[in-house]
C-alpha cells in the first residue's frame, strides 16, 4: 500500500489540492492525454495496483466470484473484501463510472449485431457469389473485433 507522511495536512489544504488533482484528470480530453498524465504521474507499480483496484469493482459488479477474480488479476481475497466492502459502504463514483463503461459496451454490442445483421443482408443478395460474400462477411467480422 502506498504511504502518506506522518506529518499532517490542515482539511483546507488537503481540499484544495485533491480539486487540483480532480481538475488535472477532468482536463484531459482524450484517452491519450489521460494515459499521458497518468503514467507521468504513477509509478508503474501505482498503476496496477489502481487499475486492479479497479478492475476488482468491475468484476464484482458483474457478479464475478472472488475465486475467479483473485485467479485472474491475482489479487488476494482480503483485497477483494475490502473493495467489495468499499462497494457496499460507500463506492457511488466508481458504481457510477463502471456502470457507464457497461452501457457503453453494451451500445457496442448492439452496434455490432446491427452491422453484422447489415451485412448478412447484402452478403446474401441476389447476384452475389454468396461464398465470398460470407468469407468477406467472416473478416470483416474479426477486424472489427480488433478494434473494440
Amino acid at each position: 500500500m502506498a504511504q502518506v507522511s506522518r506529518r499532517y495536512l490542515n482539511d483546507k489544504t488537503k481540499q484544495r489540492i485533491f480539486f487540483l488533482f480532480v481538475s488535472a484528470i477532468v482536463s484531459c480530453n482524450s484517452k491519450e492525454s489521460a494515459t499521458s498524465f497518468l503514467e507521468d504521474l504513477f509509478t508503474p507499480t501505482e498503476r496496477i495496483m489502481l487499475s486492479k483496484r479497479f478492475s476488482i469493482a468491475f468484476m464484482l459488479l458483474n457478479n464475478y466470484n472472488y475465486r475467479t477474480i483473485s485467479d485472474v488479476l491475482k489479487v488476494s481475497l482480503a483485497t477483494i473484501g475490502n473493495v467489495s466492502l468499499w462497494l457496499k459502504n460507500k463506492g457511488v463514483g466508481l458504481k457510477n463510472i463502471i456502470s457507464k463503461i457497461k452501457k457503453n459496451e453494451e451500445m457496442k454490442k448492439v452496434w455490432e449485431e446491427i452491422v453484422d445483421a447489415v451485412e448478412e443482408l447484402i452478403a446474401s443478395a441476389p447476384g452475389k457469389n454468396w461464398e465470398q460474400s460470407k468469407k468477406e462477411l467472416y473478416k470483416n467480422r474479426i477486424e472489427r473485433q480488433k478494434v473494440f
